[in-house]
């Protein structure tokens, strides 16, 4: 993930670092799966005061970009126009906190990338969007060479400050923005933009520090190492672009290195990781990421970032209950927070990492696969002894998907291998009982009968006095159906078999030929705790 966007919340702090934003594009789902899709978009509208995505820390403040990105993402996936147009309204009313330093004092501070945003913003209820953002974004484009056609940040020359921040991914809001109003410097800003992608494909996130040096391009800036490569903004450039490469032969190339670069960078799970400040897979590149090859054709790559995008989204698993359970939906950064979520919550303290996570990999999930792996439940047949520890298994289901795996009331929370497969290890309750094993991963629940034997007394019966070399008839009840039973006259065992259907048996044996009182004992599959005795006297 890219800290692409700056913006002051209060004279004693100078920026707060904003992740990379969310783009315009959308396209019909590709065999969405409506539950990712559905729980993803009401915990993002969720996350909603007035229209607003409001932060607690630092004070409090309104985080209008952060809120702008939840639009899109909203407005990505389709069916939530009633909370996108409340963050158009709001955004509106707070135009110039957004896009301006004004409330602290220095108005002529004006943000390129955030004028871009907001005009795209506007953009989505149709039309050419704010002409007053319009002009304004028009104002921050240069027309002086060697910058001609890239955006730049107004600054206040009273603000201590005050800083130029614009960077690549506003660009392509400009560029996006300004194309939509017919702006006369919509080319400008593309010739620019496209300046920006490396010959390897990728595009950079920042400009050429120097405003006056002859070579502004992202080759240019490799020497020097002012080009390090970025997925997030490479994948930013793709979106935005896109809808303008009709008869555009020059955009046409660029999104095709761009895919080429792109597709090369999806790790085997199918996540991406980010730039120089974030090496590691996270939920923001991936599904920028997967979002981007999706729009570019590539359903296979970008099913595969949804699916990982899913294991990472918050699914409450009946009968496993963590800490996240009221925040179905919600997207985690990477596999640690979503493991530190599990114990602690979303507090105030990681609330911003989830929301961006959110917004930045929601519209991935139009490509989930409809028929996702189902994993398959593996209990132990036959009876089992109460008290006794079993292994209960899943096999087939997608790796590192979490599942709640167990016997009873007493399951755990397990994650699937490399092969989709996991166990856990659980202690039986006590009794006779059949038990249900059960299996869930969050959307479909399997279960099977674990067949339970507790200690039991058998009811023994047989005459109390038989004639010596004569057989006494032996009756037994109290057994499970069909259990196994081990029959002994005194130490001798006499009869191994199952009980009938009705836990019952009755036979036969040889009492001897010696006057004396001998014991029948029955024991069952369990002979420890399941047992019956009778005494016969053999008499003459």
């Amino acid at each position: 993930m890219s800290l692409v966007t700056w913006r002051r919340f209060g004279a004693s702090v100078a920026a707060l670092a904003v992740a990379a934003s969310l783009t315009t594009v959308s396209s019909p789902a590709q065999a969405a799966t409506p539950p990712a899709l559905a729980d993803g978009s009401s915990w993002l509208t969720s996350q909603l005061t007035g229209g607003l995505a409001h932060n607690p820390n630092y004070g409090g403040f309104d985080d209008y970009g952060l809120s702008a990105d939840i639009a899109l993402a909203l407005n990505a996936v389709g069916g939530n126009a009633t909370a996108v147009g409340q963050i158009v309204d709001a955004l509106h009313d707070n135009e110039s906190n957004y896009t301006t330093n004004a409330a602290y004092g220095y108005p002529d501070d004006i943000y390129a990338g955030s004028t871009a945003k907001a005009l795209v913003l506007s953009q989505l209820a149709g039309g050419t969007g704010d002409a007053s953002l319009v002009s304004q974004l028009e104002a921050r484009v240069s027309a002086t060479a060697p910058i001609a056609g890239r955006i730049e940040d107004g600054i206040d020359a009273s603000d201590p400050y005050g800083a130029d921040y614009a960077n690549v991914i506003g660009q392509a809001y400009a560029v996006a923005g300004l194309e939509k109003a017919g702006s006369a410097e919509a080319g400008d800003a593309l010739s620019f933009l496209l300046e920006q992608q490396c010959s390897e494909g990728y595009f950079r996130l920042s400009f050429t520090a120097d405003k006056t040096a002859a070579d502004q391009t992202c080759d240019g800036g490799i020497a020097t190492g002012a080009s390090p490569a970025d997925p997030d903004v490479t994948s930013t450039a793709i979106l935005e672009l896109l809808p303008l490469a009709d008869d555009n032969d020059d955009i046409a190339d660029a999104l095709a290195k761009a895919k080429d670069w792109l597709s090369a960078r999806q790790h085997a799970d199918g996540s991406f990781s980010g730039g120089t400040s974030t090496d590691s897979p996270n939920a923001n590149s991936t599904g920028l990421a997967g979002w981007a090859l999706g729009e570019l054709g590539d359903t296979d790559a970008a099913a595969a970032a949804a699916q990982w995008i899913r294991i990472h989204q918050v699914q409450p698993l009946n009968g496993c209950a963590t800490k996240l359970d009221g925040d179905a939906g919600a997207i985690a950064y990477d596999t640690a927070a979503l493991t530190a979520g599990r114990k602690t919550g979303i507090t105030d303290a990681v609330q911003d990492q989830w929301r961006r996570a959110a917004s930045q990999a929601l519209p991935v999930l139009q490509w989930l696969p409809a028929s996702a792996k189902t994993p398959k439940l593996t209990a132990p047949t036959g009876y089992v002894k109460a008290g006794s520890k079993v292994t209960v298994r899943a096999t087939g289901g997608v790796s590192g998907s979490a599942l709640c795996l167990g016997v009873g009331s007493r399951r755990n929370l397990v994650t699937a291998g490399a092969d989709g497969s996991a166990q856990t290890v659980v202690t039986l309750p006590g009794g006779t009982a059949n038990r249900a094993a059960s299996l869930t991963d969050g959307t479909t629940t399997r279960t099977a009968t674990v067949k339970v034997l507790g200690k039991k007394t058998f009811k023994v019966k047989a005459s109390k006095r038989v004639k010596r070399g004569k057989k006494a008839t032996v009756k037994v009840s109290g057994l499970a159906p069909h259990e196994r039973f081990t029959l002994r006259v005194g130490k001798k065992v006499v009869k191994h078999g199952t009980a009938r259907a009705n836990g019952t048996f009755k036979t036969k044996v040889k009492v001897g030929k010696k006057v004396h009182k001998v014991k029948i004992k029955v024991t069952g599959q369990f002979g420890k705790i399941r047992k019956g005795a009778w005494t016969v006297k053999v008499v003459r």
